[in-house]
């Protein structure tokens, strides 16, 4: 009888500890930053479509659509120095500090100049 009570406290205890055991809360520091806008040519302002645009630190690519529209979300720490780089062949390279926003932004206007 002692045997199996021992057992049964063992098997409650250990599923209790799974049911507890989940994700980690977020540091206080890290923070969302969501930016979208839309990238055109500079010269003829046409929207352009499938420009990569990638925060290398946090490992991150998105690609506008055809509408040159573009939607980042981001997990970042508040101390950390981000850049998001737009990119397309035929065009140069443009690069954003991403450090500036403090908030979420949108209706961000890029725009990319051909080579």
């Amino acid at each position: 009888m002692k045997k199996s009570a021992v057992i049964y406290t063992i098997l409650f205890l250990f599923i209790g500890l799974i049911g507890f055991a989940g994700e980690l809360p977020k540091n206080s520091k890290d923070k969302t930053v969501i930016i979208s806008g839309s990238i055109s040519d500079k010269s003829s302002n046409e929207y352009l479509a499938g420009v990569k645009i990638a925060c290398a630190t946090c490992q991150k690519i998105v690609y506008s659509d055809l509408d040159g529209k573009f939607f980042i979300y981001l997990e970042v720490k508040a101390d950390e120095n981000l850049t998001l780089e737009f990119s397309q062949v035929g065009y140069s390279t443009k690069t954003l500090d991403v450090k500036g926003f403090q908030t979420n932004s949108s209706d961000l206007y890029i725009d990319l100049e051909s080579e």
